[in-house]
């Protein structure tokens, strides 16, 4: 599922960039800017990244029916679905003597998500089925914690932001056990 939402923002945002700018080659990729050993990621130079910093559960959403109703007098009982925030680092990794390029595309970027806040079937067709909706907020990172969120990846700071995805929904589906629906009750009263 998470790969999903990821390739579906990569996807959105290839398509902004390519009709704004006439580009012909992609430019957002869903990558790690560095390896597990430490390692510069290849062919992220002069790229729009994004990377998941950290997951989250929602923990809004509460009192949630774990029953389903099957359609034919039965109820399904399943666990709930896991509400996942993601925080995505959307990094412009442009060289030095592309800043100015990576300032204008991380502002592209942010101007797509603010146009549209909110992505459902109705609005993008192509987001996946199992997606029911998501939400991009910005998420403010204090500038101390930002250089530990940098430090902790092992790169340098590039231009960046991070966004809160909100809600990634993953459930299995898989049924716990099947109970019949109450039927023929008798509700009127008796005389005596």
């Amino acid at each position: 599922m998470l790969d999903k939402v990821l390739l579906f923002i990569s996807d959105l945002l290839n398509k902004e960039l390519k009709m704004t700018y006439g580009l012909t080659e992609d430019v957002v990729v869903v990558s790690s800017l560095v390896n597990l050993d430490g390692s510069i990621t290849q062919n992220i130079e002069n790229k729009i990244i994004l990377s998941v910093i950290n997951l989250e559960q929602e923990k809004a959403i509460k009192n949630r029916q774990e029953y389903m109703m099957t359609g034919k007098g039965t109820f399904n009982k399943v666990n709930l679905p896991v509400y996942l925030n993601i925080h995505l680092l959307v990094s412009a990794n442009y060289n030095s003597s592309n800043y100015t390029e990576a300032l204008k595309m991380l502002s592209t970027v942010i101007g797509t998500f603010q146009a549209a806040k909110a992505f459902t079937q109705e609005s993008h067709p192509d987001l996946d089925d199992s997606v029911e909706r998501l939400i991009l907020e910005i998420y403010n990172i204090p500038v101390q914690d930002l250089s530990h969120v940098w430090s902790g990846i092992g790169a340098k700071y590039v231009p960046s932001i991070v966004y809160k995805v909100r809600m990634v929904s993953i459930q299995k589906g898989r049924i716990k056990e099947q109970i019949s629906g109450i039927g023929g009750l008798n509700t009127s009263a008796q005389k005596k």
